[in-house]
């Protein structure tokens, strides 16, 4: 098939016409931008924010910068974020859930400071009790058990 006829043909023009219109209606060009300048884990820390909204990025990088072989608790109460699990991001099916650690997002009221390091956690009026801080950032913390 020559370049020739397909531009000869009106039903191909028109086809490509409507193609265009539909791709540019969905901004499926803008959407091909995104997708082939952000890795994945850049695009849904945009969407799902990193300590705020449902905390992807503070969750990815929880499980990037420790070797975590069970699932860990999230516990997360913004009033705002109907989702209130952000355990999908990185839940392992069959793996037993770890008791020693807590991932709390945007939850700075359920936290009393026993000092620097050390929080006292209640939430939904659940004691859990003292926990040592492994990482904070803003209202984000990566929590363990204290023995």
């Amino acid at each position: 098939m020559n370049l020739k006829n397909i531009y000869n043909n009106k039903n191909n023009i028109y086809l490509i016409i409507i193609f265009l219109f539909i791709m540019h209606q969905n901004d499926s060009f803008g959407k091909l931008f995104i997708i082939s300048k952000f890795n994945i884990t850049e695009r849904l820390t945009k969407s799902y924010g990193y300590c705020e909204n449902a905390g992807y990025g503070f969750i990815n990088d929880v499980h990037e910068e420790n070797i975590i072989k069970e699932n860990i608790e999230i516990l997360h109460a913004n009033q705002k974020f109907t989702f209130n699990n952000s355990v999908w991001f990185k839940h392992k099916i069959n793996t037993n859930l770890n008791k020693n650690t807590i991932i709390l997002l945007n939850n700075i009221n359920n936290i009393k400071y026993i000092n620097s390091n050390t929080v006292s956690l209640n939430f939904k009026k659940k004691k859990y009790g003292t926990y040592k801080i492994l990482k904070k950032v803003d209202n984000c913390f990566y929590l363990k058990k204290n023995d």
